[in-house]
């Protein structure tokens, strides 16, 4: 069965990369914000060597959000230097690549959880068949999702290696150079960790992120910006009303899927010993997504199209951290695995403390 199961995530993985390859290779990187922002920002790059172009492809800001981070632009930009000219059909072979790698880190994610290979390996398979691979080819969610993976995958090791906490400030500080969801994927973790009496790690999880990437970056943008860049959000914009509209745009556009959902919950429901190891995982999730649907709150377009144009995208990144949880889940259904019991009591002594959530 072991055997079997094994062989069926491994097709399903090899299935995954292979369309996401597909898929952007029959139409090489040119959608919507590809064009717009990620492909426009690395080709300036490409030609200029300078980060003064990302600015000056779109002095006013309209549509190129000059204040992303550059991490993707500057990759896309440098895997184009092998062909001496930026071409969007040489950097698309990079999709594969990070679906591939995304999903490998999910694997590894898994097995830090101790979840048996067939199973892990299922949870790479499933973070590959994510549509969102499918749908999105040349945006940054691909790499972000990488860093943030990479993280996860190190949650486990905090308290066996030292340098673990180091590890996991570095992947979420790249995620934060990314997109600014890392930034948000790095204070959730600091958040978790507190919780988790780690503050050590969460200290130097945030304090990294901010010093080494969001910092750095505000600096360059008010330096190098012909002027102030608009956003999509803003604290002058906040709106009870614009919140409500969004959390009610979100149940439409999401009712489609709530079978998934149910499922998983279903899922965790059946699994005690899964949901009280990573009761840390399911708070990261639950974090970022409530910090993401409350920034509707502060949204300067209109609510209902702000979201219906990014939901999915958002969505992506815990749902791919949640599957590893799911692997393991299905895993203790399927093996009728239990948590490890706490030592018991002497007689007429008090009973040991409960160890803090597994990370």
């Amino acid at each position: 069965m072991s055997r079997l199961l094994l062989a069926v995530a491994a097709l399903l993985l090899g299935i995954g990369v292979l369309t996401a390859a597909v898929v952007a290779m029959r139409e090489p990187f040119a959608l919507n914000d590809y064009a717009a922002i990620w492909g426009l920002k690395a080709r300036a790059l490409s030609r200029s060597l300078s980060l003064d172009s990302l600015f000056r492809v779109d002095p006013d800001g309209a549509f190129s959000h000059p204040e992303y981070p550059p991490l993707w632009p500057l990759l896309l930009a440098g895997a184009s230097s092998a062909v001496r000219r930026y071409d969007d059909l040489a950097v698309t072979p990079l999709w594969p690549a990070l679906t591939l790698s995304a999903s490998l880190l999910a694997v590894r994610a898994a097995r830090s959880m101790r979840v048996a290979a067939p199973f892990a390996l299922l949870a790479g398979a499933a973070v590959s068949l994510l549509p969102y691979w499918r749908r999105y080819p040349g945006y940054a969610e691909g790499l972000l999702v990488v860093f943030v993976l990479g993280a996860l995958a190190q949650m486990r090791r905090i308290d066996e290696e030292p340098g673990a906490g180091v590890r996991i400030a570095i992947f979420l500080t790249l995620a934060a150079w990314t997109k600014p969801e890392g930034l948000v994927a790095a204070f959730a973790a600091a958040a978790v960790l507190v919780f988790a009496r780690r503050t050590q790690a969460a200290l130097l999880v945030a304090l990294s992120a901010v010093l080494f990437a969001a910092a750095p970056w505000a600096l360059v943008v008010s330096r190098l910006a012909p002027k102030r860049p608009p956003t999509a959000f803003a604290l002058s914009s906040f709106s009870v009303a614009s919140l409500a509209g969004a959390i009610g745009a979100l149940a439409s556009e999401a009712a489609p899927h709530a079978g998934w959902a149910a499922a998983a919950a279903l899922l965790l429901a059946l699994a005690p010993a899964t949901r009280r190891a990573r009761r840390p995982v399911l708070a990261w999730c639950g974090l970022y997504a409530a910090a993401l649907i409350g920034s509707f709150a502060f949204t300067r377009l209109t609510p209902a199209w702000h979201v219906r144009w990014s939901w999915d995208r958002l969505a992506f990144i815990p749902v791919a951290v949640l599957l590893p949880v799911l692997a393991e889940a299905l895993a203790e259904c399927v093996r009728g695995k239990s948590a490890p019991a706490l030592p018991s009591a002497s007689p007429g002594t008090s009973p040991p403390e409960a160890p803090a959530p597994a990370l």
